[in-house]
């Protein structure tokens, strides 16, 4: 199949059935940060990014945050695809409660931009602390 079809054809797919912000945006602690897995077709605007502790002792701090993949129709720089932001963490305990926020948009003509959005995710004090 033409390598140019696939993205295309994502694309419908997505389109077919309802993009679930909340669902459809992939979040997982890695060692060193967060990364955030957008389908084809979503881009998030960067300046909604957030990432802050849930609760619990210690201190978090995210950066520096990765280039924007280019902008969208209202001119706002956007992330696009995979993205690791990186998150590093001095006197957490575990288990660490992570809230991230995200405004995500769908491309095209009939995009439509969602609420932002608030998720917890659970991480390990080792994966975020400082080396």
């Amino acid at each position: 199949m033409d390598r140019r079809i696939v993205p295309l054809l994502a694309l419908l797919s997505l389109q077919a059935r309802a993009f679930n912000p909340a669902v459809d945006v992939a979040l997982a602690v890695v060692p060193g940060g967060l990364r955030m897995v957008l389908p084809p077709g979503v881009h998030v605007k960067l300046g909604t990014f957030r990432v802050a502790l849930a609760a619990g002792p210690g201190r978090l701090e995210a950066g520096p945050m990765p280039p924007a993949a280019g902008r969208d129709g209202a001119g706002d720089p956007v992330w696009r695809g995979t993205v690791v932001i990186p998150l590093h963490g001095q006197g957490l305990a575990d288990p660490v409660g992570l809230t991230v926020t995200y405004q995500p948009c769908t491309g095209g003509p009939d995009g439509v931009c969602y609420l932002p959005q608030h998720r917890t995710v659970a991480a390990r004090a080792a994966d975020l602390e400082r080396p």
